[in-house]
């Protein structure tokens, strides 16, 4: 009879199940190893005995496959603050500032309470939802930090201003609770990383086809004269990120060899300008510099030597695009700089970084190599420079379709 307990002569090892009179559940009963490598006897509970068989089985095959048991029993909580202080040893500050906003504005709230090694794929994927349905005024605490005379959502009688998360943003938090996991696997707390049993819509992303060379060139003459015009013809010729221009030192340059190595960004975390190592191992490369560019850093390197020697004050941190007293360069300066520039150029919708993306694509249209472009851009992998930034034009694909000979048409 199905949910019977069977009567048996049991081999050594082979567990036991019983039913507990106190509340009538099915407790199955193995000794198995632990995270920790002791043999521990585990109970498991079930409301028939068909259910509590599976999870001795269950048990004793983990066990055989060398998978152990977690032995410590801690809330989501409080393994993401032990999660996080090892992220703040081993990553980059940002990464740090970017996943602890993420763990205390989503998933400690929704799924903070819960014990970390009962944690399922349903309650991942319930939350991923909250997510998506969440106002992010609200969540951020946006409307808190308004002026009184300005309109905030979320307030008594005003309605909610419905500014849901886009699906990048959706992705990301989806990524951290991911990542945690996975490092809750590695330390064997928990048998499985259930969040990668659910899966988020990818985001699509924009071509970037970047400028084209004649809009380039009226970009950088609209520069020339600024202090910053060997900044932007770098950011052409060699297409480094906004961080790494700004983290750019002297040292990192080499003239007599003409190279340029990328070692270090700058980057605002957590209110505050940090200079750290550069976005991954493979953005820290060294680079051929070309002519052009090794002629305009060394008038600048000119004229930087006279700024320095006339400033009644100068803190010498040796970059080659500092503040006008030497120290790292405020990010949204640099900005608000490139906004005016661009509209002398006439070119109201670019961004500082399509002029990353110029460098790349050109160097796909005169048909160089997608491995040399990746190193030139410094990608991880090729195929993010063939995905971001490979297209096609209607003259080429004008070309190759008049290549084909077509006969008695």
């Amino acid at each position: 009879m199905a949910g019977e307990r069977k009567k048996g002569r049991k081999v050594n090892g082979e567990g036991s199940i019983f039913q507990r009179s106190s509340d009538g559940l099915w407790v199955a009963s193995a000794y198995v190893y632990t995270a920790s490598g002791r043999l521990e006897r585990k109970r498991k509970y079930a409301r028939s005995f068909d259910d509590a068989r599976a999870e001795l089985v269950r048990l004793q095959s983990n066990n055989d496959q060398g998978i152990p048991i977690p032995d410590k029993s801690m809330s989501v909580a409080e393994y993401l603050e032990h999660w996080l202080a090892i992220v703040k040893v081993e990553r980059r500050l940002t990464t740090y500032h970017g996943y602890e906003s993420v763990v205390r504005l989503h998933i400690v709230p929704s799924l903070g309470t819960k014990r970390l090694d009962r944690l399922t794929g349903a309650d991942v994927r319930h939350f991923i939802s909250t997510v998506r349905a969440k106002c992010l005024c609200c969540t951020n605490g946006r409307h808190a930090r308004r002026k009184p005379k300005q309109p905030a959502c979320c307030r008594p009688g005003l309605r909610c201003c419905e500014r849901r998360p886009t699906a990048r943003q959706v992705q990301y938090v989806h990524a951290v609770l991911r990542n945690a996991l996975s490092n809750a696997e590695r330390e064997e707390l928990v048998m499985r990383n259930v969040a990668k049993l659910v899966k988020v819509s990818t985001p699509k992303y924009k071509v970037g086809k970047g400028l084209t060379v004649a809009q380039a060139k009226s970009l950088l003459d609209a520069a020339k004269g600024t202090r910053w015009y060997a900044l932007y013809v770098t950011a052409a010729t060699l297409g480094l990120r906004h961080g790494e221009l700004l983290g750019l030192r002297w040292q990192d340059i080499d003239f007599e060899r003409a190279t340029l190595t990328v070692a270090q960004t700058v980057a605002r975390a957590a209110g505050e300008l940090y200079v750290g190592p550069a976005k991954s191992d493979a953005s820290e490369a060294t680079i051929p510099l070309p002519k052009v560019t090794r002629r305009v850093l060394e008038e600048h390197r000119r004229r930087q030597d006279k700024d320095r020697a006339t400033a009644g004050r100068w803190e010498d941190h040796d970059l080659v695009f500092p503040s006008t007293i030497g120290k790292p360069l405020e990010p949204r300066n640099l900005n608000r700089h490139f906004d005016g520039l661009r509209v002398t150029a006439g070119l109201p919708d670019v961004r500082l970084h399509d002029l990353r993306h110029t460098v790349v694509s050109l160097l796909l249209d005169l048909g160089t190599p997608p491995h040399v472009v990746q190193a030139i851009a410094r990608h991880a992998h090729v195929d993010i420079t063939m995905a971001i930034y490979a297209h096609t034009n209607l003259d080429a694909m004008r070309q190759a379709l008049d290549a084909i000979e077509w006969k008695d048409l």
